[in-house]
């Protein structure tokens, strides 16, 4: 099996990003490798709000959000014994999840092959679906 160092674990919150990052978490922990967590901010998640002003304090609210859920991943990783580093950026999701990647030396993408957005694709989600598309890098979905 092949070794990975640095394992990005992009996360919704969902059950199967938390799989992923179970899965991220034992591929990095025999090579004493580390994962990063990884949330996008997309700005489609504020579509409802129909005050401009109020654009502002729903990016924190979900800036918030983001932070709470990476946090989740660094929990599971520091109780396995690996290092998890974290990050929230804005973006499109998976334009965001593939940029940072190649950006940050990535080995492996690991993601849910569903997301909150999508759960009853048949297969595979719509962002997972893209960032498999467009990666050089791969990418494993669980």
């Amino acid at each position: 099996m092949a070794t990975f160092q640095h394992v990005l674990v992009p996360t919704d919150g969902s059950k199967a990003a938390k799989r992923a990052a179970d899965h991220a978490i034992d591929l990095v922990a025999d090579s004493e490798g580390t994962i990063t967590a990884l949330y996008v901010i997309d700005m489609g998640d504020a579509d409802y709000v129909a005050v401009p002003s109020d654009i502002a304090e729903t990016k924190d609210r979900i800036r918030k959000k983001g932070e709470e859920l990476v946090d989740e991943i660094r929990e599971m990783a520091e109780e396995a014994g690996v290092e998890c580093e974290t990050a929230v950026v804005t973006g499109i999701a998976d334009e965001a999840i593939v940029d940072y990647a190649e950006d940050h030396g990535v080995d492996l993408i690991a993601l849910g092959k569903h997301g909150k957005r999508d759960p009853d694709k048949p297969i595979i989600g719509n962002t997972a679906r893209r960032v498999v598309q467009a990666s050089s890098i791969p990418v494993h979905t669980v």
